[in-house]
């Protein structure tokens, strides 16, 4: 959930003519499967989702050992074991992703938020964002938030066991919580895929990124600043 200026809610319409095409949005796996299902074997071999350029995408590995970045084709594999310690990869030979949504952006487009406030949801601002720009609505599309976040509580998966409820997923997962922290999130959005790749009280999947400690996970809360620049595909 994220709090305070920005809160993730329902999705408000507002209906255009759309044209964007779906920029090669590639998924793999399901959050209901891994969840409902104990499915714990890797689905897609991380090295094929990025064999070409300007790959973005966010997801878990394989046995739910950890969480994958795609930035720009750059692998960022993030695993954290029971005694606390956290390690990050950039091989991405023979490591499967359980869970992955991709998709290849050549170009973005930047919308700075210039000191202002939101008043509405991120959600909703996402979507009002991306409708102004011809974004097609009725598909995926990724986006992504960067500048200097006043708050981000984030974390890096492990296995809760094929009996874990969500609250044992997060009890033992890796947990942090940044606060005025420079950084980036890439984020997959889509009204059409709870249960895929965003749970049922979110639009979006979003992965936090510090290129200065090379650590990702995924994002539980966010607090944007004004100084927070949204990009979405050109």
């Amino acid at each position: 959930m994220i709090k305070g200026m920005l809160l993730l809610s329902g999705l408000i319409m507002i209906g255009c003519e759309n044209n964007k095409t779906n920029y090669n949005i590639q998924i793999h796996g399901a959050l209901r499967d891994i969840m409902h299902n104990g499915v714990r074997e890797g689905i897609i071999h991380i090295a094929d989702a990025v064999r070409d350029n300007h790959i973005y995408g966010v997801g878990a590995l394989e046995g739910l050992d950890g969480e994958i970045l795609l930035w720009d084709s750059k692998v960022i594999l993030t695993r954290a074991d029971k005694q606390g310690e956290v390690t990050v990869s950039n091989n991405a030979e023979n490591e499967k992703g359980l869970l992955l949504v991709t998709a290849k952006i050549d170009e973005w487009i930047e919308i700075p938020f210039n000191g202002k406030k939101i008043g509405k949801s991120l959600d909703d601002y996402i979507y009002e964002m991306a409708n102004n720009n011809n974004i097609k609505l009725e598909e995926p599309f990724p986006f992504i938030l960067e500048g200097i976040f006043s708050k981000v509580k984030w974390h890096i998966i492990s296995d809760p066991g094929l009996d874990g409820s969500h609250n044992d997923h997060m009890n033992k997962s890796w947990n942090q919580t940044d606060e005025k922290t420079e950084a980036k999130i890439l984020g997959f959005y889509s009204t059409k895929h709870h249960a895929i790749f965003t749970h049922h009280t979110t639009n979006s999947h979003m992965h936090y990124y510090d290129e200065n400690t090379g650590l990702s996970g995924h994002v539980d809360d966010l607090i944007l600043s004004e100084y927070t620049v949204l990009k979405l595909p050109k």
